[in-house]
């Protein structure tokens, strides 16, 4: 009898681990999205374009692959001239539309969801770390004098839009 009550328990304990096992899968796990993050999509989402000046290395490893298909995907990096072209910078030109793609994808591979690129999470954090604050920027029903840019390199001043007249 005793036998039989160590088994019963056995495969309660088993039962109710597969269980969480289960949950913890189907809910990924994953972390709350930056603060802001909602408005920041709605903000995107009504550019035209906005360009990203970084490594291309930084880019290409924070892009996802061909499996997970998103419409930066097809953006393509444009090599700079001069002394940013000679320390390996590109820019990208994204619309409103793969803006938002590609702040989810970062957001993915920061907050940890399924599907998420956890060996890419701190440059996603970099990178969305500096696309956010230019994002905020932006004003609706107000057109940018320029277009927005973030720019993803410590060794250089970020380039700010132009501040608007108030």
């Amino acid at each position: 009898m005793l036998i039989d009550l160590f088994r019963g328990h056995r495969r309660a304990t088993a039962a109710a681990l597969a269980i969480i096992v289960v949950l913890a899968l189907v809910t990924g796990c994953a972390d709350d999205p930056p603060p802001g993050h909602g408005e920041r999509l709605r903000k995107a989402a009504g550019v035209a374009s906005f360009k990203i000046t970084c490594t291309k290395d930084l880019w290409d490893r924070t892009k996802p692959g061909a499996a997970n298909r998103n419409s930066h995907e097809d953006a393509k990096p444009r090599g700079l001239s001069g002394a940013a072209g000679e320390r390996g910078l590109v820019e990208v030109t994204l619309t409103g539309a793969q803006l938002v793609d590609y702040l989810k994808t970062l957001e993915q591979d920061i907050s940890g969801g399924p599907g998420a690129n956890r060996s890419v999470e701190e440059l996603s954090r970099r990178m969305y770390e500096a696309i956010a604050p230019v994002v905020d920027r932006i004003e609706q029903g107000k057109p940018p004098v320029e277009v927005p840019q973030a720019v993803v390199d410590d060794a250089v001043a970020p380039v700010a839009p132009a501040p608007s007249p108030s």
